[in-house]
């Protein structure tokens, strides 16, 4: 039990201190049908991010065909650190006789909170 209550607080530190970097890679343009989730969705990036990434856009709950939003990228470093933890924390888990866990990017978004603070 001790060790899965540090392996969660390293999960926990690190997702403090490993916030998703943004930095400008590609653009989307918008066409009917577009929402922000469905275009987060599709580039695999959190809402939050989308937004922040696109702060031109002064409503973004109402987009327009046309209009050029900013992809923004995770960075790579991110990544490796999430699949690092998940592949410990299964350790762990397959020594109590539970089931594995998988990397889904987009719960790694949610645990990410500097867009919330």
């Amino acid at each position: 039990m001790k060790k899965l209550l540090a392996i969660f607080s390293c999960v926990m530190l690190l997702t403090l201190m490993l916030t998703v970097s943004v930095s400008a890679a590609s653009s989307h343009t918008v066409v009917r049908g577009d929402t922000m989730w469905k275009i987060a969705v599709r580039y695999r990036v959190g809402i939050s991010e989308l937004k922040a990434a696109n702060t031109h856009i002064k409503n973004p709950d109402l987009i327009y065909p046309g209009q050029v939003l900013t992809i923004p990228t995770v960075n790579p470093g991110v990544e490796a650190y999430e699949r690092e933890v998940v592949r410990l924390v299964n350790e762990e888990r397959r020594k109590m006789v539970l089931g594995e866990l998988t990397h889904n990017w987009e719960l790694s978004r949610v645990a990410d909170i500097s867009h919330r603070i």
